[in-house]
């Protein structure tokens, strides 16, 4: 699996999480990066600086916003976390691939685990749009 397509599985598996809590704010922690990232690569650390990595950048592309945002030894936490307007048009946007259904948020409503390749390509959905929309707007 390349670099790439481990930041579209976390982020499919953030935007799932996001997603089942509804527009809830929710607080992320070291030990949350843990339980949603059930597929990792690397140590603990590693994991945990790929999570923060991928919900700034989401926070960046203004699919979720963030009240807070604290960094100490050993980690970060992001306090206040929900979708925003942008990311649930996102997650409600029927998909090409048949795999994810009608949309990300029917999706991950099913009850159960998603496989790890359906994580890899909500994220890669959703990088896709976000690129597209970015790519149009520069004409």
């Amino acid at each position: 699996m390349s670099t790439i397509e481990y930041h579209y599985q976390t982020m499919g598996r953030i935007l799932s999480y996001l997603v089942n809590a509804g527009l809830s704010r929710v607080d992320f922690d070291p030990s949350d990066a843990m339980d949603i990232m059930t597929h990792r690569i690397g140590d603990e650390e590693e994991v945990l600086r790929t999570f923060a990595d991928v919900l700034y950048w989401m926070k960046d592309e203004g699919l979720i916003r963030v009240r807070r945002i604290q960094e100490f030894d050993g980690g970060y936490a992001f306090n206040g976390v929900q979708l925003t307007s942008k990311g649930v048009s996102i997650v409600q946007t029927k998909p090409n691939d048949p795999d994810l259904g009608e949309s990300i948020e029917k999706k991950v409503s099913v009850k159960g685990e998603l496989e790890a390749s359906v994580y890899t390509k909500i994220g890669s959905f959703v990088g896709g749009l976000i690129g597209g929309a970015t790519q149009a707007m520069s004409g």
